[in-house]
């Protein structure tokens, strides 16, 4: 049994009103759980912390090269942050529900100076598609 096989399995119903966690032979176990959308809410959130415990001790890795799925279809907010006077960035992930991080006051200048490049080069290739601006 190779260490690398599938431990487990989740699968969601045709109707998308359940999904059901199944342990596989590579688990050593066996069995299933069928979970409602606030209980595999309920368990992500716990698989965060624990993922979060884990690597508490371990240096926040950069972001450079990292692999990540962007969200496209969300709904966001920013609000002040009081503890470290920077702001909260919070949004809707489709995989892990709500969630934010905090920028310090420190970082919303190059954050500002990022967005409004990227604000100089969406409207520099509109015109340059001969949309009006």
């Amino acid at each position: 049994m190779s260490a690398h096989a599938a431990r487990m399995r989740v699968t969601v119903a045709d109707d998308r009103t359940q999904a059901t966690l199944e342990l596989l032979p590579a688990s050593g176990m066996e069995g299933a759980v069928p979970l409602t959308l606030d209980q595999l809410t309920q368990l992500i959130a716990s698989l965060g912390q624990a993922r979060a415990a884990m690597l508490d001790a371990r240096p926040v890795p950069p972001m450079e090269n990292a692999v990540f799925s962007p969200v496209f279809k969300t709904r966001w907010m920013v609000q002040p942050e009081a503890l470290t006077e920077g702001s909260v960035i919070a949004f809707q992930h489709p995989a892990f529900g709500p969630v934010g991080f905090v920028l310090p006051p420190t970082d919303t200048e190059k954050v500002v100076r990022a967005l409004t490049v990227h604000m100089g080069m969406v409207h520099t290739n509109e015109r340059a598609h001969g949309k009006p601006s």
